[in-house]
C-alpha cells in the first residue's frame, strides 16, 4: 500500500481550478476537489493512505504546500492541473518530484485539453492521465504495465507514448464508489468552501458524470474530459443514501450542491422521488438546461430543492444556434417562468463573447437577464478553451487576443465592458433592491466582503477573466 499526495496547488490569491473553468473569483467562492475527492475516497478504499490538499481554499502559499508534502512523505504524487495554474503547477510538481524521488501524474479536464503538450512541459513528472482518472492512478500504483493502463500517457526516452483510452466508469462501479461526502469531512475544513448561490456551509457531490446533452461548442469538460452526450449516473437510491449520511453525521451542513454537468427531466424526477422515500430536509441545487417541465420542478422542490444553476447563455437566436445550445429562447423564458411558479431559485449563467457577437446582440441578452430576473445572475466573459469547436473556430479565424475571443466588429475591451455594464445594470436595480430588502441576510450581509471585491472590478478596475 501506498502513501499518496493529491495536490491542488496554490496560485494566486482567489483562484479556484475547482469549477467548469477556472477563474480568480470576484465573490471569492471556492468549490470542493470534486475530482481529487473521488479519487482519494477510491484510493482509500484499496488501502492507500492519502492527503489531499487544496492550496487555494486553504490560502496556502507554494512553499507552505511544499512542506506540507515533504512532511507527509508521499510515495506517489497527484497532480490536478489549471488552465491559467498550468505552467506554475508544473513547477511545483518538478520541484517535489526532484526533491521527493518519487514518481508523479497530471490529472483533471484541464490536464485533458492537451495531456501531451503538458507532460513535454515537464522535466520530472512521467504520467499524465487523458480523462476520467481513478482506475489508470489506481493501476499505477498497483505496479500495473504502463502499456496495459488506459487513458495513460507517459514519457519513454525521449518519446511520449499515448494508451488509447478506456471504458467510463457505470453505474455499479459509481454507486461503488465510498461518500465523497464522508472523504471530505475526514480530510478537510468544510468551512472554507462557500459560494453566494448556496447556503453555508454546505457539500458538493456527483450524481453522475457527463453531459446527457454534449453538444455545446464551448463546454470543456464534454470535448476534453468526458467527451459527448454521455451521463453515467449513480442510481438515485445511492444518492439518497449519501444526504442521510450527510444529514446524520455533518450536522453543520446546510444544503448540498449536485454538480452533474446537467439534469435531466427524467433523473429530476427519479431522484426528487428517491429523496422523499428517505424524508430528505436538506436543501439541495443542482445544474439544469433550461427546459425542465413544470411538474418536474414541482416534485424537486418537494423534494428539497432550491436552487437550479442554468446557462441561458445568448438572448440571440443566432448565437445559439451557433453554439448549439438546443434551446429557444423563448423555451427558456417560459422554463424561468415555470421555475419562479414551482417555487424554486434560478441563478442565471449569461455569456458575452460568442461567434456572431456585437454590441446590440450583448445588450439584448443583458435586457433579457433584467427582465428574466433570476435569484442571481453572472455574466462570463467567454473562454475559448483549447480543444473546443469554439476554440477551434476563433483559432483558424485569428479570433483570440490574449486567451480570449476578440472579433472584427466588437473587441475584447468592448466585451469586458458590456460585461461591467451587465453587472451593474442587474445588480444596481430596483429589483434587486427590493430582494435585498426582502432577503438582507442572504442578499446582503452574508455577501459584505463580495461586494466589497466586486464594486472595483465592475466600476473601474480591469475585468477579471
Amino acid at each position: 500500500m501506498k502513501r499518496v499526495t493529491l495536490i491542488s496547488a496554490p496560485y494566486v490569491p482567489y483562484y479556484m481550478r475547482n469549477a467548469r473553468c477556472d477563474f480568480v473569483s470576484l465573490s471569492k467562492s471556492q468549490w470542493y476537489p470534486i475530482w481529487l475527492g473521488y479519487l482519494g475516497a477510491y484510493l482509500e478504499k484499496k488501502g492507500h493512505t492519502v492527503q489531499l490538499i487544496d492550496g487555494p481554499a486553504y490560502d496556502m502559499t507554494i512553499t507552505q504546500t511544499e512542506q506540507k508534502v515533504s512532511a507527509f512523505q508521499p510515495d506517489f504524487l497527484v497532480i490536478y492541473t489549471g488552465r491559467l495554474s498550468e505552467n506554475s503547477d508544473v513547477a511545483i510538481a518538478d520541484r517535489l518530484v526532484k526533491q521527493l524521488e518519487v514518481p508523479a501524474v497530471f490529472v483533471g479536464p484541464y490536464a485533458s485539453i492537451n495531456p501531451r503538450l503538458l507532460l513535454k512541459k515537464s522535466l520530472n513528472v512521467m504520467f499524465a492521465v487523458d480523462g476520467e482518472f481513478e482506475k489508470p492512478v489506481a493501476a499505477l500504483l498497483d505496479g500495473v504495465a504502463q502499456t496495459d493502463i488506459p487513458g495513460l500517457l507517459y514519457k519513454d526516452d525521449d518519446e511520449i507514448l499515448v494508451n488509447p483510452r478506456g471504458s467510463l466508469m457505470n453505474r455499479q462501479e459509481l454507486d461503488a464508489l465510498p461518500f465523497v461526502s464522508d472523504f471530505f469531512a475526514r480530510h478537510l475544513d468544510l468551512s472554507r468552501y462557500k459560494t453566494p448561490s448556496e447556503y453555508h456551509p454546505f457539500m458538493d457531490i456527483l450524481g453522475g458524470r457527463g453531459c446527457a446533452w454534449g453538444h455545446c461548442t464551448y463546454c470543456l469538460w464534454v470535448h476534453s474530459f468526458i467527451k459527448g452526450s454521455v451521463y453515467n449516473s449513480r442510481s438515485s437510491e445511492n444518492v439518497a443514501k449519501e444526504f442521510r449520511h450527510i444529514s446524520t453525521t455533518m450536522p453543520q451542513i446546510r444544503s448540498v450542491m449536485i454538480q452533474d454537468d446537467t439534469t435531466t427531466e427524467e433523473r429530476g424526477k427519479e431522484l426528487a422521488e428517491a429523496l422523499l422515500s428517505v424524508e430528505n430536509t436538506l436543501p439541495w441545487s443542482c445544474y439544469s438546461r433550461a427546459n425542465l417541465s413544470f411538474d418536474t420542478m414541482k416534485i424537486m422542490k418537494c423534494a428539497g430543492c432550491r436552487n437550479l444553476h442554468v446557462g441561458f447563455e445568448s438572448a440571440s437566436p443566432e448565437i445559439l444556434k451557433n453554439i448549439k445550445k438546443g434551446l429557444t429562447v423563448k423555451r427558456m423564458s417560459r422554463f424561468a417562468e415555470d421555475a419562479r411558479r414551482a417555487g424554486l431559485q434560478l441563478h442565471g449563467d449569461f455569456a458575452i463573447g460568442f461567434p456572431g457577437e456585437t454590441r446590440e446582440t450583448a445588450l439584448q441578452t443583458i435586457n433579457w437577464a433584467c427582465a428574466m430576473q433570476p435569484h442571481t445572475a453572472q455574466f462570463q466573459l467567454m473562454i475559448p478553451f483549447p480543444g473546443t469547436p469554439f476554440h477551434n473556430e476563433l483559432n483558424t479565424r485569428g479570433w483570440i487576443k490574449n486567451g480570449c475571443a476578440n472579433y472584427p466588429q466588437i473587441s475584447t475591451e468592448e466585451m469586458e465592458s458590456l460585461a461591467k455594464l451587465a453587472y451593474r445594470r442587474y445588480y444596481i436595480s430596483p429589483w434587486f433592491l427590493r430582494q435585498l430588502l426582502k432577503n438582507p441576510h442572504e442578499l446582503f450581509f452574508s455577501r459584505i466582503p463580495t461586494y466589497l471585491r466586486a464594486i472595483p472590478s465592475i466600476f473601474w478596475k480591469k475585468y477579471v477573466h
